[in-house]
């Protein structure tokens, strides 16, 4: 065993200094924009920096998300956004020309895919078959085919959008078009969600949407597959954002109440927002933008516990909502998760609402689902330096990690993002002996419980006046006695 004197040989008094016990964290932030868009400019699929609506015109060019973007800055000057450019597909249709008994064939890549039809097939019929037989083929591993816009035709779509397109060619009874949208489809908003982010790249938390996509997607599943994945992305544990998903254009309420049942978030990582804007220059724009910016601008000048919404903070930059919601329709609405944007005379144009989409009473209100992503984000990336060190014995380790992350805790709640008039009352943490056992240990495993209140928000507020008798009060006898008007 080597001495801890070895390289100290002359008599005399030596300090050396190390560091050891909790670390302060620095506190997750929940400030950044990504939007899913398309452009005519810049770079697919890599979430860039603009900082203003010129310096995003700058890199991007011509946008269906220009409006989104100008609105966002409109709310939030300060905002940090990361635009994301959607690639889109070449769309090579497959249309039936001839329905009969017979080989229909596809050739892509130099591999033929058959589909043999039977009786007295229709086009659907064939279309369905062929769909399947290159779905279950060779080439499924780099193109994926689907409906078409009619029923006598599919559509053969790249996996990888940027990849080069293999080879296509059909036989008999079948014709091939081949098109270069200007505008992607539903897919391609989708594979840009789901192929832009890596969590190694350590993404800050903030609001993830598409506004242009269920602007312009008219199929209401084409805005459902959006919905889903960013969903999906939000609620992946290496992210932990917040989705913000659009209605369709021009739905009337009962359309939009219909539209937001099709979106569930167990954990309430996507909330719905309706109805659309318009703007200063008289443009419709879906919410989502507005309701973004609105958040991160009351964050910044309230803290994180604050929900986006209320008279306080009106949406600004906009002249009306396209479509009036009256209190009745929102007491049919606000219940289900259908956060209602209203013009409401002397408050301006506000957001009139905070639920997401989870049907959990712990995740009804997204001010709770931003304050628990603050605490995850925070303690996510707070312990990378504890990773690969020796157990213990004496559970110093242990005690570090916990007073690593009672700090965190104790922060939060002096900042009200915790509830309780005590920090016994508002969190716990336990890393110890008693819930790490020595076969968790033996694998190399520590367990770190974090139990935490957050902060509720106010909703809806009930006074009731009670007419009492001359002389009957105060009720409270610890009341504050006022003082007496002077004599006539």
């Amino acid at each position: 065993m080597v001495s801890l004197f070895t390289n100290f040989q002359s008599p005399g008094v030596r300090i050396q200094e190390t560091t050891q016990g909790y670390r302060v964290l620095d506190i997750a932030s929940f400030e950044t924009h990504y939007i899913i868009g398309s452009s005519a400019t810049g770079a697919y699929l890599y979430p860039t920096q603009v900082s203003s609506l010129v310096d995003f015109t700058n890199q991007f060019g011509a946008s269906p998300s220009e409006a989104s973007i100008r609105l966002l800055f409109r709310n939030d000057k300060r905002a940090i956004v990361f635009f994301i450019r959607t690639p889109i597909a070449v769309r090579r249709t497959v249309t039936v020309s001839t329905a009969a008994a017979g080989t229909y064939t596809v050739t892509i890549a130099g591999t033929a895919v058959n589909y043999v039809a039977t009786g007295t097939p229709t086009k659907p019929d064939i279309v369905s078959g062929l769909i399947a037989a290159i779905n279950s083929s060779a080439v499924a591993s780099s193109v994926t085919a689907g409906a078409g816009l009619t029923t006598d035709a599919l559509i053969v779509r790249n996996d990888d959008p940027i990849a080069t397109s293999p080879t296509l060619a059909v036989g008999t009874n079948l014709t091939l078009t081949v098109t270069t949208p200007t505008t992607p489809a539903a897919i391609d908003y989708v594979y840009a969600v789901e192929n832009s982010f890596d969590a190694e790249d350590a993404y800050t938390q903030g609001f993830i949407y598409a506004p242009e996509a269920f602007q312009l997607l008219s199929l209401q599943s084409d805005r459902q597959a959006v919905g889903l994945a960013l969903e999906a992305q939000a609620s992946d544990p290496a992210f932990d954002w917040v989705a913000l998903i659009d209605p369709g254009v021009g739905l009337t309420p009962a359309q939009a109440q219909t539209e937001a049942l099709l979106y569930n978030s167990p954990q309430g990582h996507s909330a719905f927002f309706y109805p659309y804007l318009i703007d200063l220059e008289s443009t419709v724009v879906p919410p989502s933008a507005a309701v973004a910016g609105l958040h991160t601008r009351r964050f910044r000048e309230e803290g994180l516990q604050q929900p986006g919404a209320g008279a306080k903070f009106p949406v600004l930059g906009v002249l009306d909502v396209v479509t009036k919601v009256n209190t009745q329709q929102q007491e049919i609405l606000n219940p289900i998760g259908v956060n209602v944007i209203r013009n409401l005379r002397n408050k301006g144009i506000v957001v009139w609402g905070m639920r997401t989409r989870s049907t959990s009473e712990f995740y009804t209100f997204l001010p709770t689902r931003v304050i628990m992503n603050v605490l995850n984000g925070t303690l996510r990336s707070g312990f990378d330096n504890d990773l690969f060190t020796s157990i213990d014995g004496f559970g110093l380790l242990l005690n570090a990690i916990s007073q690593t992350a009672f700090s965190v805790c104790n922060r939060l709640w002096r900042g009200r993002l915790l509830f309780g008039a005590t920090e016994a009352a508002a969190f716990e943490v336990i890393c110890n002996f008693t819930n790490n056992s020595k076969e968790e240990l033996e694998r190399g495993n520590v367990i770190l419980e974090v139990y935490a209140v957050p902060a509720p928000a106010l909703e809806k507020l009930l006074i009731s006046t009670i007419r009492v008798s001359i002389g009957t009060l105060p009720i409270n006898q610890a009341q504050t006695v006022a003082t007496q008007l002077p004599a006539a």
